[in-house]
């Protein structure tokens, strides 16, 4: 983490790890609100109140994707800066420079790339299609936020579902009309309308809130790929093309 900070903070930044700091703000008004929800009762009711404890499969499930989604970013955003250092280096190159070979993403593009000069007719189709994998390979890892925000979705629907059942299985006890029988049987009702609505908030809230997160991922891998591209086009082909011809 300190070494996060010191990329984000110290000088000579270059903006690779922006990302993680949108993230953080975004959680920290998440938290916020969610302190004053909870300072005005609100989460208490929500958590309380739903008998099919939905609300807190939810409420877990939102975590345990949040931390996926950080998890993914700072990952992407050492991509992000490795591919801004090789860029920064092809620029002033006037021959293609030995890179480390790293175990990252980017790294292999680019040896893979350097590899595929060894046949210099299909030159253009090795590299689009290496650059179109190496998206792919970007988009996968933010590919679960769809699926998360997705989930919370349906299970808010679910919660929907079950607290009308709760509301059915309550007539039942109409057969006896009675004070008692009614009172009970109202009170049934309500718990079933609260747990409908209840988890249906929920849902609809976790899904917003954690789209709002992937999306600043699915930002970075734009950035990522263009960044990317512009190095390939404008430094990379044109050294290994230029290295070609002086052999």
């Amino acid at each position: 983490m300190a070494q996060i900070a010191d990329a984000m903070m110290g000088p000579g930044r270059d903006g690779a790890y922006d990302a993680v700091l949108k993230w953080v703000l975004l959680v920290a008004l998440i938290t916020i609100g969610s302190v004053v929800s909870y300072d005005y009762g609100l989460l208490t009711y929500l958590f309380s109140a739903d008998k099919s404890k939905i609300t807190v499969l939810i409420a877990v499930l939102y975590i345990g994707f949040s931390a996926h989604c950080l998890w993914i970013i700072i990952e992407l955003a050492r991509e992000y800066r490795r591919a801004l250092h090789i860029k920064s280096q092809l620029a002033a190159a006037t021959v293609l420079p030995k890179f480390p070979n790293g175990g990252g993403l980017i790294d292999r593009y680019v040896a893979d790339l350097v590899r595929s000069r060894e046949h210099p007719s299909e030159i253009e189709g090795n590299a689009h299609l290496l650059i179109m994998s190496l998206g792919a390979s970007f988009r996968r890892r933010t590919k679960i936020g769809t699926y998360g925000t997705d989930l919370l979705y349906k299970l808010g629907m679910l919660g929907t579902m079950v607290g009308f059942v709760m509301m059915l299985n309550s007539m039942g006890d109409l057969s006896n009309f009675d004070v008692d029988t009614l009172r009970g049987a109202l009170q049934k009702m309500i718990a079933g309308m609260a747990v409908s609505l209840l988890t249906t908030i929920a849902g609809l809230i976790g899904g917003i809130l954690l789209r709002l997160e992937y999306n600043i991922a699915d930002a970075l891998v734009t950035d990522l790929s263009q960044t990317t591209v512009s190095m390939t086009e404008v430094s990379l082909l044109p050294l290994l093309a230029r290295g070609e011809r002086d052999v």
